[in-house]
């Protein structure tokens, strides 16, 4: 889904396409966000090894 990827909060993307729930959304969209998770953490290894000069 483009609209989790480029970061539009959840309970926004529920609106948009009419869910009763964010959880709905989740449970239907979940496994973009896993992958936006690994995108983080890989970003946030960068970031540490910066600031310490690894």
């Amino acid at each position: 889904m483009n609209a989790i990827r480029a970061g539009d909060d959840i309970k926004t993307i529920q609106g948009n396409l009419g869910h009763a729930s964010a959880a709905f959304t989740l449970d239907r969209y979940g496994h973009f966000t896993e992958r936006m998770k690994q995108d983080s953490a890989t970003r946030m290894e960068g970031f540490m090894k910066n600031v310490l000069n690894l």
